[in-house]
């Protein structure tokens, strides 16, 4: 190995006192040389590629790793105290390490992703000349996991993980030059050009910005196409800064072979890890030192250039006209026009990693999955295999066909496909939960007949109202067992066991697969059934409104303050959590599967990080809202509404008869509404198990933190079989989706796409003007501020948290607790069925949905908002 020190091994014999207990000596220090594929979570970001660096014969500096087993035994409440025994442990490595001086840094584990660099927010101490000094320097690192700038960042970064600190003691390289090396153009994004950016002796000051350094701009081949050399008046040393003669000061810090040798390097470094990076390097004595080695931050987004997002465009509308083509062929598009729609979709899977999106597929329409066993169940006339086309994923966004959608309501005759995509085309807004309003539910005689004829108008009348019979005969089977059903239901909420991760590779896969297989043929089939019924009765009591008052407004203050939904009981734990009426563990135990999007699986749950509870309940103390009281409000509101529609029924004629079918039918929508919801929290809970075991697969492989979720599930196997065949795929899914969020955040992938104009696909939108219109979706009236809950918000939130209003893509269950605190709600996608409506209404706060509301919407914007009628005006901008 280059650059080891020969008269030191750093075994772990040499490395570790021999009274130690041998099971716990490579847990709390790690040689370099010791740290293996799958120890990133032990040794941090910063250490873990250094150890495949070495693996691999680069000249790394020699040291060891103080791991993150070693901060967790020296935390003593808000402080730090390392063990008697840890630091008998450290004295004795330093010792036999050999080491003049050192150089003490941080590693924690959120350092150096793809995403977060977290560059100048932990420290580096140098140089370290004794043991005292270094296991100072050890503190010091451990303190600053939770130093004020590292929570104030942590607060906006979503990780993966809870995070921990790690600490890389190395020895010193005494440099006559030292610098960074970036693979890729830091500013413009070019792969073409590498950059060297370097100083005489150590880095420090570089780091620190007490010097600019040279500037040399390279060619991959390693020809300098530019040079900036700047005068440099000191050098840092070991033994401190030294004075530069003037005739010194003005010579470049590398020769123009070193930059060459630096380029071939760097390059090289690049290829290991498949993405360009950020190495930092010290020379001494004509060798390359490599000191660090991380992707450099945002470079795949910074490197998008339109030539790349149009190439991709005209990939993803050729794919998909061949797609179209290929279901007409098989005869599974019948109709005269293909669309689709990211209705309800949209909403769940927001841009989705092809893990999540390849799990829903498979959970919902794969065959004999959940979509076509629970709606057969409910007596819709469908195949097994009929709902195995409905998902697309188009420019990285989630669509459903609407016309293999359309046919999985079938409940006799045939769905008049044309019509409903006709209407699409007229109104797109219709195919947002076309099952709510554009597929055909109430239907009287004359209705029935004016359409399709006296005969046939007549049996599509009368095939109907026997499909509702049965439809009510299926709710209350369903609500009969409901207590057996919940039963089962909350088991999906127990942790994963630990068997389930411990065991073999067969043992990894058989455990995803058997949790894969209880959702497709158990929970979901049951959250569709319930999503069915929940809609069916719901739309009907829309039409029935319709029929009475010749206006359906008053749906969505009929379907608020519902019991019996385990996402609101979610903010009524968190109340209780704050005002000490319940414990930490009592609320993780039903909602530590929860997550900014559960069904998102690469994203972290709230078990994973406690201290996403803990920014909950500051949410909730400082917005002063009482969960609790305000639902009650919402329920006296609703028993309101219903007594009030009860006498303007009356006082308009409406039968008896007719009075009672639609408070039948608002029953068992108020019923399914919140049973859908629960059933829902309670199937996401099975995403926290298959997630420990996709984290475990991707230690395993030894693969950067979240490849494994750029991985379908059906190529799991082949992952393990020849995880180095799939860098190449993962680099490119990483790339695409990074395409695809750009896409959508300049609102170029329209929430409806037709296959006849796929030209429309990725034009850029026109900003609206004046006054906004959205679809609303829960009533009230507020003036606040906006919270942008996007890639493009930053800063602490603008006003007092009664003030804020919640603009984001989509609103899933994670989102239920932030609704208890804010004044409204604007989202891109969804309905008045959706989960955000249901939550905004449950919540008290009104809501709509506007399109491209991200884009139009600016963070800290001043608005007013009417949930009744779906207008936003923007009254102040943004500071």
């Amino acid at each position: 190995m280059t650059g080891a020190i020969e008269s030191v091994s750093f075994s772990e014999v040499a490395l570790f006192p021999q009274q130690a207990p041998r099971a716990r000596r490579r847990d709390l220090i790690r040689a370099l040389d010791d740290i293996g594929a799958g120890d990133a979570p032990l040794v941090g970001g910063k250490v873990h590629p250094l150890g495949a660096l070495r693996r691999k014969g680069f000249c790394i500096p020699d040291g060891f790793c103080v791991t993150t087993e070693a901060f967790r035994q020296s935390r003593c409440g808000d402080d730090i105290c390392l063990p008697p025994q840890l630091r008998e442990m450290l004295v004795e490595v330093w010792r036999r390490s050999g080491f003049a001086t050192a150089a003490v840094r941080s590693s924690a584990t959120e350092e150096d992703g793809r995403d977060t660099s977290w560059a100048g927010v932990f420290p580096t101490v140098l140089p370290v000349r004794n043991a005292d000094e270094m296991i100072a320097a050890v503190e010091t690192c451990f303190r600053a996991l939770h130093a004020p700038e590292a929570e104030f960042l942590r607060a906006r970064v979503i990780g993966n993980k809870p995070p921990a600190m790690a600490v890389l003691v190395q020895e010193l390289v005494d440099a006559q030059a030292s610098g960074i090396v970036f693979t890729a153009n830091p500013v413009t994004g070019a792969r073409g050009e590498i950059v060297i950016n370097a100083t005489r002796g150590l880095g420090e000051p570089l780091a620190s910005g007490r010097v600019n350094g040279d500037v040399i701009v390279a060619g991959r081949d390693g020809a300098i196409r530019s040079e900036t050399v700047t005068d440099q008046t000191f050098m840092l040393t070991s033994a401190g800064p030294v004075a530069l003669a003037p005739t010194r000061a003005k010579k470049p810090a590398v020769t123009r072979a070193q930059a060459k040798a630096l380029v071939g390097l760097a390059v090289e470094i690049e290829a290991l890890f498949g993405c360009p990076q950020d190495i930092e390097f010290a020379i001494r004595g004509g060798r390359i030192h490599v000191i660090q080695a991380r992707p450099i931050t945002g470079a795949d987004r910074a490197s998008i250039g339109e030539d790349e997002v149009e190439s991709y465009l005209e990939t993803t509308r050729a794919q998909l006209a061949n797609r179209v083509a290929s279901l007409r062929r098989q005869g599974q598009l019948e109709g005269r026009r293909a669309i689709f729609s990211n209705g309800n979709i949209g909403e769940l899977l927001p841009t989705p990693t092809p893990m999540s999106f390849g799990l829903f597929r498979a959970i919902f329409a794969g065959p004999g999955a959940a979509i076509a066993t629970g709606r057969r169940k409910l007596g819709y006339v469908l195949e097994q295999d009929a709902a195995e086309p409905l998902y697309e994923l188009i420019c990285g966004q989630p669509y459903f066909n609407v016309e293999i959608d359309a046919k999985t309501f079938r409940i006799g005759p045939e769905i008049e496909v044309d019509d409903i995509l006709d209407r699409i085309a007229r109104e797109p807004g219709r195919a947002s939960y076309p099952e709510f309003g554009l597929y055909a539910q109430g239907l009287s005689l004359d209705e029935a007949q004016a359409r399709h004829g006296a005969e046939e108008g007549r049996k599509r009348h009368d095939a109907f109202w026997r499909f509702h019979a049965a439809m009510r005969k299926a709710a209350g089977d369903m609500l009969r067992r409901r207590e057996s059903d919940e039963r089962a239901w909350l088991r999906a909420l127990e942790p994963p066991r630990r068997d389930e991760i411990d065991g073999s590779e067969n043992d990894l896969l058989a455990a995803f697969q058997q949790r894969l297989d209880r959702l497709r043929q158990n929970l979901c089939v049951d959250f569709v059934m319930a999503a069915r019924i929940a809609f069916f009765f719901a739309d009907l009591v829309r039409w029935r409104l319709q029929c009475h008052f010749g206006d359906d407004g008053l749906t969505g203050d009929l379907l608020k303050g519902l019991d019996g939904s385990m996402v609101t009981r979610q903010a009524f734990d968190l109340e209780g959590l704050a005002r000490g009426r319940i414990g930490l563990h009592a609320f993780l135990s039903s909602h530590g599967h929860c997550a900014a999007n559960e069904l998102e699986i690469s994203l972290p749950r709230l078990a994973e990080d406690p201290q996403a509870v803990d920014k909950l309940l500051r949410e909730l103390t400082a917005s002063g809202r009482r969960p609790g009281a305000e639902f009650r409000e919402q329920q006296r509101q609703r028993r309101a509404t219903q007594r009030a529609v009860r006498r303007q029924l009356a006082a308009r004629g409406a039968s008896e008869d007719e009075i009672r079918a639609l408070f039948a039918d608002l029953r068992l929508a108020q019923a399914f509404l919140p049973l859908r919801e629960t059933n829902k929290h309670c199937y996401t809970g099975e995403y926290r198990a298959l997630r420990d075991i996709l984290l475990e697969i991707n230690r395993r492989l030894g693969w950067a933190d979240g490849d494994i979720f750029y991985l379908e599930p059906g190529e799991l196997d082949d992952g393990f079989e020849t995880p180095e065949a799939f860098a190449p795929l993962v680099r490119a899914r990483r790339r695409e989706r990074k395409i695809a969020a750009l896409l959508a955040a300049q609102r170029r992938v329209p929430a409806v796409v037709s296959a006849e104009a796929l030209h429309r696909l990725g034009a850029r939108a026109k900003t609206a003007a004046g006054g906004l219109k959205g679809a609303p979706v829960a009533p009230g009236a507020v003036v606040g501020r906006v919270m942008l809950l996007d890639e493009g918000a930053s800063g602490p939130p603008h006003g007092s948290c009664r003030e804020r209003i919640i603009v984001t893509r989509s609103a899933n269950l994670g989102l239920a607790p932030l609704l208890r605190v804010a004044a409204g709600l604007i989202v891109e996608v969804g309905g008045v069925l959706a989960h955000a409506a249901c939550q905004a209404r449950e919540s008290g706060v009104p809501a709509l949905v506007l399109e491209g509301a991200t884009s139009l919407l600016r963070d800290g914007a001043l608005v007013s908002l009417d949930g009744a009628t779906g207008r936003v005006e923007i009254l102040e901008a943004p500071q």
